[in-house]
Formats: C-alpha cells, sequence, structure tokens
C-alpha cells in the first residue's frame, strides 16, 4: 500500500493566510501581481492603472484567504523547512504570526526570508491565523532529517531576531 505523504495548504487547516505589500512609485504593479501569483496562483490581485515612470502612485495589495500548498512546495524544493520554521516563529504570538520575504525572489519562484531592512525591490508580509498555529508551523516544515536532529518552535537551534543562526549542529 503506497502511503501519500501530508501535504498542508493552511486552508483546510483551519490556518488563514494572508499577504501584504506596498506599491510604491517605481515599483510594477504587474510585476508584483505576477510574484504574488508565482507563490499563491489563487490570490486576487486588483488591477491597478498603468503610470508611466516615475508614477506618483501609492497603494496597499492586500490578498487574503490564500493557499499555502506552492508556498510550502517550494520550502521543500529550496531544502529551507529549518529556516521557514524559525522565520514564520519569530514573530508569533499566540494564534497568529507573520514574516516576510523578497518579492525579487517570489518573482523568480523562489522564497527568500527578509529581516528588519527591507531589501531591493521591498517584500511581501505574510500572515499566519489559526487555532494550534506552533503545531501547525512545525508539522507543516517537518522533514525527515528532524528524526537526527530534532527541532522545534523557539529552541536553540533557532534564528535570532536578525535572522542569524544562533547556534549550529556539529
Amino acid at each position: 500500500m503506497d502511503l501519500k505523504p501530508l501535504s498542508y495548504n493552511g486552508r483546510d487547516e483551519g490556518i488563514e493566510v494572508s499577504l501584504k505589500t506596498e506599491l510604491r512609485p517605481g515599483d510594477d504593479a504587474v510585476n508584483i501581481a505576477a510574484a504574488i501569483h508565482t507563490l499563491f496562483p489563487d490570490a486576487s490581485v486588483k488591477e491597478f492603472s498603468n503610470q508611466s515612470f516615475p508614477s506618483q502612485q501609492y497603494d496597499e495589495i492586500e490578498c487574503s484567504h490564500l493557499s499555502f500548498d506552492i508556498f510550502l512546495e517550494q520550502l521543500r524544493k529550496q531544502a529551507i523547512l529549518d529556516t521557514a520554521m524559525d522565520a514564520m516563529g519569530i514573530h508569533l504570538e499566540g494564534n497568529q504570526t507573520k514574516f516576510n520575504v523578497s518579492r525579487l525572489a517570489a518573482f523568480a519562484g523562489k522564497i527568500a526570508f527578509t529581516y528588519e531592512d527591507e531589501p531591493l525591490g521591498g517584500n511581501f508580509e505574510i500572515r499566519l491565523e489559526g487555532m494550534g498555529l506552533s503545531d501547525w508551523i512545525e508539522a507543516c516544515t517537518w522533514h525527515n532529517g528532524r528524526q537526527n536532529v530534532p527541532r522545534q518552535l523557539h529552541d536553540d537551534a533557532a534564528m535570532d531576531q536578525t535572522g542569524e543562526a544562533s547556534t549550529w549542529h556539529h
């Protein structure tokens, strides 16, 4: 009998996933929408008027009720599940958390977590909210390596607030 590994998407597990980013002069709304759709194909992004550079456009893009499955699939492909768990856990309070990812990396189909300083090209703020969120984060970022080197949120191997590793296993 073939057992399919558990796959997570947030939506079917009671986790609300939302995204927010600022559209500023110099930003290309079409490319930002493409970056959003790379990680969240089901996102509904409003249309923006086509402006010439430099625009005077300041706006906010918000998407909610997103499926997290493509995002999590990309974390597995990039083999950054422990980094993801730490990044998602840094601002975890109760049943909600937020973290940032680079818009340029998303446009390229990758995930790069950002901390403190905003990177060139801006970032997406992703919010997760739901009952048992800490357990869900640990479960959706689990991988076989944790059988040999157990990890959990806020453990001694977690990264610090700036994204730097606090310890390394030998």
